[in-house]
């Protein structure tokens, strides 16, 4: 006998824990409970979710388990994927209080006279981008992705960042499709 549920499953596009239960019963009823958790979230945030339920005749559930499944487990997915997301930013913004609180008092600076050189671009170039990717993770941490799609420096400005800027475009642009999916229900 060969089956497709595994690759089903896969196909879901919604990697994390799968506990599933399976209960037949005389009249061939078919009763299938199940919970989906990412293993970051430990068990906390899978006692909030309900498990889904799908219950009918082993035909019945062939043939619609996956549809049935298939938004709430999207759903679900974007929810923890979020939470872990806001998770990282609580987390780097505590470091950085830390780091604020723990850092050294600046030094006096001493002003320049006229014949100094002017500043270096590129150091100038490398100060804007750094203040535009914090500008950037500040949004994300609100869940403000199309503004931080709107922040993002083009690769035509940063070519030594093209990898770099094409990850986190995508990345935002995931967040910003599944904060859209939850805000629908």
């Amino acid at each position: 006998m060969t089956t497709n549920f595994f690759q089903n499953i896969i196909n879901l596009n919604a990697p994390g824990v799968w506990n599933i239960s399976i209960t037949t019963d005389e009249q061939g009823k078919v009763k299938i409970m199940g919970l989906y958790n990412l293993p970051k979230n430990g068990i906390q945030a899978a006692k909030v979710v309900p498990p889904f339920i799908v219950s009918g005749t082993a035909e019945e559930v062939d043939s619609t388990f996956f549809d049935t499944i298939e938004r709430p487990i999207q759903e679900t997915a974007g929810v923890f994927h979020n939470m872990e997301d806001y998770r990282k930013g609580i987390e780097k913004a505590k470091n950085l209080s830390k780091a604020t609180m723990t850092a050294k008092p600046a030094t006096p600076t001493v002003a320049k006279s006229p014949d100094q050189e002017l500043p270096d671009p590129k150091a100038e170039k490398k100060k804007a981008y750094d203040t535009a990717i914090k500008a950037i993770n500040d949004l994300q941490a609100d869940c403000k992705y199309e503004e931080a799609l709107a922040l993002l420096p083009t690769i035509e400005e940063y070519p030594e960042k093209e990898a770099e800027l094409k990850n986190l475009r995508n990345d935002l642009n995931r967040k910003k499709e599944q904060l859209a999916q939850i805000r629908l229900f």
